[in-house]
């Protein structure tokens, strides 16, 4: 998919057992921390007026999902994104695993490039962070205790 903007944000998770993709969406889409909660608040209130879509969960913008990818899709008039939620196959004598969350971003106006020139730094923080809390919480939850 040609894109006007992408990004990609991976990490490696070492637990007893692996994750799939519905977990990891679950771990960064479902289950935010309040300061995320506040700034997708904010975010919403600042582009209302400017007729830019906002707010609503994503598990109904999942347009594709099995155990290793989960995709999500919106478009509206200003611009369509598609996030690529990814889990490679868990390497069992390691007891690694690679994740990944891809980002494609696609203008339709003037309007959206204004929008996502202030959500980027946001977004590119949230990516990083979300995706290493949600690679603690699986370690947590699946304690991989080192043998060696």
């Amino acid at each position: 998919m040609k894109a006007d903007y992408s990004d990609t944000y991976i990490t490696t998770v070492r637990s007893t057992c692996p994750m799939t993709a519905k977990v990891l969406f679950q771990q960064i889409f479902v289950h935010y921390p309040k300061p995320v909660l506040y700034l997708l608040r904010l975010r919403d209130w600042l582009v209302k007026p400017f007729g830019l879509q906002s707010g609503g969960g994503f598990t109904d913008l999942i347009t594709e999902q099995d155990d290793s990818k989960v995709i999500i899709c919106k478009s509206d008039k200003h611009l369509n994104f598609r996030i690529l939620l990814q889990c490679d196959t868990f390497n069992a004598s390691t007891h690694q695993q690679t994740i990944r969350i891809s980002t494609f971003v696609n203008y339709h106006n003037s309007l959206g490039r204004i929008y996502f020139f202030f959500i980027r730094p946001f977004h590119t923080l949230l990516c990083k962070q979300m995706m290493n809390r949600a690679a603690r919480n699986w370690e947590k939850e699946n304690i991989f205790v080192n043998l060696l």
